[in-house]
């Protein structure tokens, strides 16, 4: 298991990774594509696993890639459920 996730960690290490995730920010405006915050986080749409980490229509085609911002990454990982969401300047705030 250690040495499938460090495909991955590797892939997110790689100039690849960071021009596919700089072109999906520049495209967007830098917006979340859920909510419109301030985005941060390049989502795959199709959750990257060991095996298809290397296929590159799915680890680096935008139309596989969304960008969000923290807490819409969180949701849509399942991570946490908080009633509070932030504005722009990082302000917490009743949902």
């Amino acid at each position: 298991m250690e040495k499938q996730s460090e495909l991955i960690r590797k892939f997110y290490r790689s100039d690849n990774w960071k021009i596919a995730r700089a072109i999906k920010i520049a495209a967007v405006g830098g917006r979340c594509e859920r909510c419109g915050l301030i985005g941060n986080e390049v989502h795959h749409i199709i959750h990257l696993t060991p095996e298809n980490v290397v296929d590159s229509e799915i680890s680096l085609n935008q139309e596989n890639l969304m960008l969000l911002c923290k807490e819409c990454h969180n949701e849509e990982h399942g991570r946490f459920n908080s009633e509070f969401k932030f504005d722009e300047d990082g302000n917490p705030y009743k949902k």
